[in-house]
C-alpha cells in the first residue's frame, strides 16, 4: 500500500457515515465498506447497506461480496481490501475507507494477526457440541484459555468456537495471539464522527424501526428457509439474531423489537469505546461537512497524491 493517502472515516452506528462519506468522495474517491455485515448479499434490509443512488455516485466495495452461509473473516477483509486500496490508487482517485467495524480497520493498519485458517469439520462439531450442552463451550475454553475466557461473553459462540479452533489446531491459547504487538504499515486520515448521546440513540430508534417496516422479519424468515442458522457469522448480525429468536418461538414480537434497539444501542457505545482509542483521530459532528471537505483537500495536497 506504500505512502499513498488514504481515508478512514469510522464512528457508530446511524451516524451518518455513508452519507457524508459520498459527499466527500464524490469525484475523487471510492469507497470501500468497512463493516462485517455489509460483505453479504441478500442481506440488504438489516445491514443499512448503500443505497442505489449512493452507489451511483461513489464506486463502493466490499458491499455485496459473499453469501450469508459463507464465513467472512478479519483477514479475508484485509486480503480483498489491501488490493482493492491499491487497484483505486491506480485509478488516480483516493480511497475512503468506511464503516464502524473496528477490527477490520486495525488489520488494515497493522500487520494482521498470524492466526491459522479455520477448520471447518472442527467447527461443526463444535457447534453441534454447543446445540446439545448449551454452555459447554465456553467452560471448555476456561479450562485451557481462561484468558480468552474471561474475554469473551460465554453467549459470543462464534469466537468462542475460533478460539477453541486455534487452541486444537495450533497448541498455542487464542489470548497469546491477541497479546502480540503489531507493526504500524500505513498511516491514514483519520475521521471520527460523534454525536451527543441523545441525539444518536434517537437515530438508532429512527433506523431500527425503518428496517422493521422495510420487511426485516421477512429478510430473516427467506433466510432461514434457505438454510442459515445461528451457526452463520450473518445470522448473528444485530436484527438478524433477535429475528430468528422470534421465529424460533423464544421471543414475542414486541420482545424482538425491544431488545433489538436496546442491542443496537447497547453496540454504538462499545463501537464509540472502541474508536475513542484510536490515536491521531479528528473527531466532528456529522454536519460539519466543509471542516471535514477541508482537512481532506489538504490532507490530499499535503501527500501531492491528486
Amino acid at each position: 500500500m506504500g505512502c499513498n493517502p488514504i481515508i478512514f472515516l469510522f464512528g457508530p452506528t446511524a451516524a451518518g457515515k455513508t452519507e457524508l462519506a459520498c459527499a466527500l468522495a464524490e469525484g475523487i474517491g471510492e469507497i470501500i465498506s468497512v463493516d462485517s455485515m455489509q460483505v453479504y448479499r441478500e442481506m440488504d434490509i438489516g445491514t443499512a447497506k448503500p443505497t442505489d443512488a449512493q452507489r451511483l455516485r461513489v464506486p463502493h466495495h466490499l458491499v455485496d461480496v459473499v453469501p450469508p452461509n459463507r464465513r467472512f473473516s478479519a483477514g479475508d477483509f484485509r486480503r480483498i481490501a489491501s488490493r482493492l486500496i491499491e487497484e483505486v490508487h491506480k485509478r488516480g482517485k483516493l480511497p475512503f475507507l468506511v464503516g464502524g467495524t473496528g477490527l477490520y480497520f486495525k488489520t488494515i493498519e497493522y500487520d494482521l494477526l498470524d492466526v491459522p485458517p479455520g477448520d471447518l469439520r472442527l467447527r461443526d462439531s463444535l457447534y453441534r457440541m454447543e446445540e446439545k450442552s448449551p454452555g459447554i463451550l465456553h467452560d471448555r475454553l476456561k479450562g485451557v484459555d481462561p484468558v480468552a475466557a474471561e474475554r469473551l461473553h460465554p453467549n459470543d459462540i462464534l469466537r468462542i468456537v475460533r478460539a477453541l479452533e486455534i487452541v486444537q489446531c495450533t497448541g498455542s491459547a487464542y489470548s497469546r495471539f491477541l497479546g502480540r504487538e503489531k507493526r504500524k504499515v500505513i498511516s491514514p486520515l483519520k475521521i471520527g464522527l460523534t454525536l451527543q448521546r441523545e441525539e444518536l440513540y434517537r437515530r438508532i430508534e429512527e433506523r431500527c424501526s425503518k428496517m422493521i417496516a422495510s420487511g426485516l422479519a421477512r429478510e430473516v424468515h427467506s433466510l432461514i428457509e434457505r438454510g442459515c442458522t445461528e451457526k452463520h457469522s450473518s445470522m448473528n448480525g444485530l436484527g438478524y439474531s433477535h429475528y430468528v429468536q422470534y421465529f424460533k418461538g423464544c421471543l414475542s414480537h414486541g420482545e424482538t423489537v425491544r431488545l433489538f434497539i436496546r442491542d443496537t444501542k447497547r453496540y454504538a457505545k462499545r463501537q464509540i469505546t472502541w474508536f475513542r482509542r484510536e490515536k491521531d483521530t479528528a473527531w466532528y459532528l456529522p454536519d460539519d461537512f466543509e471542516v471535514i471537505r477541508k482537512r481532506v483537500l489538504g490532507y490530499i495536497e499535503s501527500t501531492g497524491f491528486m
